[in-house]
């Protein structure tokens, strides 16, 4: 499965969860929210690393951000293909409402 890949590319989330993920739709809103998580809270240690002068642990928690941003979207697309009709909050952004621009 193309999803299936392209989360193993990422590698925010363990193999068993990828399996699980990809099988089961009901795992998917709920991975939705947990990444979402992920990204706001590295972006958050980001900005404290950049304040105290830790430009290589900011820089990092940004890379990470960014996997885990990517990741959301992967599988919000993963599942609008398993729910055709169903529209996901905030569907064109993940992170739009949550506090992060």
């Amino acid at each position: 499965m193309r999803y299936q890949s392209e989360l193993e590319r990422l590698t925010t989330l363990d193999a068993e969860t990828i399996v699980r993920v990809c099988s089961s739709p009901g795992a998917v809103v709920e991975l939705i929210d947990q990444a979402v998580d992920e990204c706001i809270e590295f972006d958050e240690l980001a900005d404290e690393h950049l304040v105290s002068g830790s430009d290589d642990h900011a820089a990092y928690c940004r890379q990470e951000a960014a996997a885990w941003r990517a990741t959301a979207a992967v599988l919000r697309m993963l599942a609008r293909e398993e729910n055709p009709g169903t529209r996901l909050d905030d569907d064109a952004d993940p992170l739009r409402g949550r506090g992060v621009a």
